[in-house]
């Protein structure tokens, strides 16, 4: 009776063959950039697959050894991948090199990065616009009261009255460059919509029921009429004037509180992405499945920017005093982390003080 010989046979799976093939890109990365050495005979195993596989010498023996020290070479390399491998080492496609998915996500999060920075920029340039208008026609209102107030006091022939009036023209004068300047601010965010001077239905009936009397008699009513126009006009640009500080008091508030944390906190979650980009082109562990946890922390990072505030006591406040909002923001799309602390913390005191009167 014949004993039966098991006969190679020339049946490769594509898994198979595949991971061959990767095993011999990984013997050349250890061989040429790597810092470990190499195996002996897990070498010379991952070396003969090829060949054998080439010579149509393949059995399920073959296959069965190749698969164990692929393992062990696997973890020697380790936490270096073929799919890191493939991420970030350029392919030739005959005298042309192809871009690195490594290459790609570097470039792409160069841009995202400076044109966070861009929108940063435009986004504090403006609301500093904003809020020096936003002052500076607070503070000349002020002054110009405190004027008005001393012209009353003094007497009509007074010396310094001729001065205080030319104090009180210049100051209206520069009310009036400022409060153009604001209403051309609040053309950016409102996209050159103006705010409109019709005056409440009341006070509009008021109006024309003086100017129908008035009417009725104009030749005597000339002044009258005059007044009543100037207090309408007067009345109209107090409303649109109100009506620019409110809105641009709104706006600076929405920008302060939450539009440039957001962005703070997302240009810090960018270049966090950058340095861990950094770090793993650099230790050859990139993979495309770093995307999505670059991704997440992009999104973490805007929102820890935006709602940091919500979560520290005032104790807390204080110890980070040194460091100025936008500066907090930025820390927290940086490191993220953070703030999961301080998330965890407030709970833990809400849960503690919940638990503290059922043990009375």
């Amino acid at each position: 009776m014949q004993q039966e010989t098991s006969e190679p046979t020339s049946i490769v799976s594509p898994d198979i063959a595949k991971i061959i093939n990767d095993g011999q890109r990984l013997i050349t990365f250890i061989a040429k950039d790597g810092d470990t050495e190499l195996d002996p005979d897990v070498t010379r195993i991952i070396i003969d697959a090829k060949y054998k596989m080439s010579n149509n010498q393949w059995s399920a023996e073959d296959e069965e050894v190749f698969l164990i020290n692929y393992d062990k070479l696997a973890k020697i390399v380790y936490p270096v991948t073929v799919e890191s491998l493939h991420s970030i080492i350029p392919i030739y496609k005959g005298k042309k090199r192809l871009t690195t998915r490594a290459e790609s996500a570097v470039t792409s999060y160069r841009r995202y990065t400076m044109f966070a920075l861009i929108l940063l920029l435009i986004g504090q340039v403006y609301w500093l616009c904003g809020h020096e208008l936003q002052g500076n026609l607070i503070n000349i209102m002020a002054d110009r009261e405190t004027l008005r107030t001393n012209l009353e006091d003094m007497e009509i022939d007074s010396a310094d009255r001729h001065g205080q009036l030319m104090k009180i023209e210049l100051v209206n004068q520069k009310l009036d460059a400022n409060y153009k300047l604001l209403v051309l601010w609040n053309k950016a965010w409102s996209f050159g919509l103006e705010f409109s001077d019709t005056m409440p239905r009341y006070l509009q009936a008021e109006y024309e029921s003086k100017k129908n009397r008035y009417d009725l008699d104009r030749n005597q009513n000339t002044t009258a009429l005059q007044e009543l126009e100037l207090a309408k006009t007067l009345h109209q640009v107090r409303m649109v004037l109100f009506e620019n500080t409110l809105s641009a008091n709104f706006i600076l508030t929405t920008f302060q509180g939450y539009i440039l944390p957001l962005l703070y906190g997302l240009l810090g979650a960018l270049i966090f992405v950058l340095r861990s980009l950094m770090n793993e082109v650099k230790t050859m562990t990139y993979t495309p499945n770093s995307e999505i946890k670059f991704r997440l922390r992009l999104t973490l990072g805007a929102l820890g920017g935006m709602i940091v505030g919500w979560f520290l006591k005032p104790d807390e406040a204080n110890a980070i005093a040194s460091l100025s909002p936008m500066g907090l923001a930025f820390l927290m799309g940086y490191n993220v982390d953070l703030l999961f602390s301080i998330m965890d913390k407030a709970i833990d005191n809400i849960r503690k003080s919940i638990e503290a009167p059922a043990k009375r």
